[in-house]
């Protein structure tokens, strides 16, 4: 399948504007070239008509009264014009100039002139260009030949093309520097609402477009702010209706946690226990649904702030790996313990049993989770013993209520599908990334990047 690359409209708009001045630029050089090729000859062959129709008149004067042989006759011409003759005089042919001779003069122009009287024909004599004149001279029984060299003129033609050539080539290289410059500041407008747009979606929705005036694109402007407007009032009401819903939830959910916990410790059928042993596992569910929530409601508002400590993060991890029943010998620290950043502990700590459950709950569990440090960066891998994860799901797993093409596994915690979902928002906070790679051992990599953390 054929790939069309298309180009951008800056680069389209420069070359409509080449494309227009090459054609007006080849427009008006064929104009000029034309007219001053017109003019050139004309001027050249009234001139010369006039020459040579003199030169004409003193060889058949020449011819009726002096004793002079037609070759001399034509030898004395050259020596005062310089006239390249030529002349059939009683059947015979003369000339001055070898190359010049019988036969260069055309057939067709000798038909011509022996039909019609005069004639003159264009030609060409080893390269030369010429223009052939042919007169009959009346009761000499003769007809007067003379060859006029066309090379200075020919000459100034192609000084003249290079000229225009060169003018043109000149104007389609400023009229695509002109589109360029022109499409640039066009242009402008839409690259501060391409500025405007990435503000927005980086989180300040409060940010308008402002173009400063421009009556030709106040409208658009108003238009921009309006739906900007309308966006931030949208979300704004989301947050605010997922934010009270989470915290409206959590008092019942206590109380049903207590309720649920109390009939556990009362005498039950073996169903009613099987009953409430489900009830706990899905109130358990829900509550960290609701929690989770009630955390990316109050990340989305902004009011979920950093609370930035000195971290032991080998410490923590340890901690995170025993909680989840993982040999804390899988976890390997480059620099050698303690390893002590600056970030927050709490976020972090979520992070990492995120990332660890995750791996349990889809992966197989943890095979090893590697900590270096640099000057300026703390990078946390966590690899797993899973099937890896498909290159098209890899952002697409860190999105809201996302659990990827992989199947929940059997006998394992029902996930909420906000998990990976927190743990971006919360490296995102301390302005790092995560992103997922194939393993060394054949599962997954996630890689955790934290800059300015040592």
């Amino acid at each position: 399948m054929r790939h069309v690359v298309r180009r951008g409209l800056r680069v389209r708009t420069t070359i409509a504007f080449a494309s227009l001045a090459l054609m007006l630029s080849v427009v008006m050089s064929t104009a000029t070239y034309q007219l001053t090729r017109w003019y050139l000859l004309d001027k050249r062959e009234v001139l010369a008509d006039r020459q040579v129709m003199l030169n004409a008149l003193v060889v058949k004067g020449q011819l009726g009264t002096s004793d002079l042989e037609p070759a001399d006759v034509l030898e004395t011409l050259q020596s005062n014009t310089q006239a390249r003759a030529v002349m059939r005089f009683q059947g015979e042919w003369y000339a001055v100039v070898v190359e010049l001779g019988e036969s260069a003069v055309p057939q067709a122009l000798a038909d011509a002139v022996d039909a019609d009287g005069t004639a003159r024909q264009r030609v060409r004599v080893n390269g030369e260009p010429y223009i052939v004149y042919g007169i009959t001279l009346p009761g000499r029984d003769a007809v007067y030949f003379e060859f006029v060299s066309a090379l200075e003129y020919e000459r100034t033609l192609s000084v003249l093309s290079t000229v225009l050539f060169a003018a043109a080539s000149i104007t389609t290289i400023g009229g695509a520097v002109a589109g360029w410059v022109v499409s640039r500041r066009v242009l402008r407008p839409l690259v501060t609402v391409a500025a405007s747009a990435r503000v927005i979606s980086a989180g300040d929705l409060s940010h308008r477009l402002d173009v400063g005036g421009d009556p030709d694109l106040q409208e658009m402007a108003e238009a921009f702010n309006e739906m900007a407007g309308t966006v931030e009032a949208r979300i704004e009401r989301e947050h605010r209706f997922t934010a009270d819903v989470s915290h409206e939830l959590r008092t019942p959910l206590t109380a049903m946690g207590a309720a649920v916990s109390l009939a556990n410790r009362s005498e039950l059928t073996e169903r009613g226990r099987y009953a409430m042993e489900i009830l706990g596992q899905q109130l358990e569910h829900f509550t960290r649904l609701t929690l989770e929530l009630l955390e990316i409601a109050r990340i989305d508002s902004g009011v979920a702030v950093l609370e930035i400590n000195d971290v032991d993060v080998a410490k923590v991890i340890e901690n995170v790996l025993i909680q989840a029943s993982v040999d804390p010998s899988r976890l390997w620290v480059e620099t050698g313990r303690p390893c002590v950043v600056r970030l927050d502990g709490i976020r972090f700590e979520r992070v990492m049993a995120n990332l660890v459950e995750n791996a349990a709950r889809y992966a197989g569990g943890v095979v090893q989770v590697t900590v270096s440090t640099t000057e300026d960066v703390l990078t946390v891998t966590v690899d797993d013993d899973g099937p890896g994860v498909p290159q098209p799901e890899r952002l697409a797993i860190f999105g809201r209520f996302n659990r990827g093409s992989m199947a929940q596994p059997d006998g394992k915690p029902k996930g909420t599908g906000l998990g990976l979902a927190l743990v971006d928002e919360h490296i995102r906070m301390h302005g790092g990334r995560i992103v997922v790679v194939d393993s060394s051992s054949g599962g997954a990599s996630f890689i955790v990047t934290i800059p300015g953390a040592p």
